[in-house]
């Protein structure tokens, strides 16, 4: 995954002069919410802040390579759950992660970048990513999960947002961003009982865990844009 980040991000740069395509840079920042066998089952419902940054590469109006790199913590308690079986149960975990990853973005319609005049578009994003958590476990007669290391699986994001220029150089972009991981032990449920004997499974492994990221990114645009533009 680290090739694949490092050859995008330097096709990137050689770019800026064979092409004088625009490239943007800038932060991300929002809510994040996991979805699992833990606590509630809501969709969206960012509880814990994620923050990162973000790399795009703009083909066109209408394509851009994207880059992004985030961290954060998610958690979830029983206690908060609709369901009646799982308050009753009593089970909780904390959990941080980092993810970084590529990607593409598409837009509903051009997107010129440079211009003094404002402009909007809906676009649509996916992607994949190398996502690192703690790795969980709830012992014997406990109901609070139990860090032993770390661990790193894939993930894949994917989402829609909307994105407007403010003025020549500033993008600011609100998106919602699912991300389904291969993991079903983001919360503890599906430990690895070769390596805690006394963990405890409840996890059907039929389904894996899910982060969400709700929130915004403001970028700065630089570069020469075509020479036909």
């Amino acid at each position: 995954m680290s090739r694949i980040f490092f050859w995008f991000f330097l096709l990137g740069l050689v770019g800026t002069t064979t092409y004088a395509q625009r490239h943007e840079v800038g932060i991300l920042v929002g809510g994040v919410n996991y979805i699992g066998e833990i606590g509630d089952t809501k969709y969206f419902n960012p509880k814990h802040l994620g923050y990162g940054v973000i790399y795009k590469r703009n083909l066109t109006q209408r394509i851009a390579l994207r880059a992004q790199f985030m961290t954060g913590r998610f958690s979830a308690n029983d206690k908060n759950a609709t369901d009646l079986e799982r308050r009753e149960r009593g089970y909780s975990f904390s959990n941080t992660f980092s993810v970084w990853g590529v990607g593409l973005e598409a837009n509903y319609v051009s997107f010129p970048i440079g211009e003094f005049n404002s402009s909007w578009t809906p676009y649509l994003h996916a992607g994949i990513q190398r996502l690192t958590a703690d790795e969980l476990y709830f012992p014997t007669n406990e109901y609070t999960a139990i860090n032993h290391g770390r661990k790193m699986t894939i993930s894949v994001p994917f989402g829609v947002g909307v994105k407007l220029n403010l003025g020549q150089y500033w993008v600011i972009a609100a998106e919602v961003q699912p991300q389904f991981t291969f993991s079903d032990n983001l919360d503890g449920s599906f430990p690895n009982t070769e390596k805690q004997p006394l963990a405890r499974q409840f996890s059907t492994s039929l389904s894996s865990d899910w982060l969400v990221f709700t929130g915004i990114s403001i970028t700065y645009a630089f570069g020469k844009p075509p020479c036909c533009r």
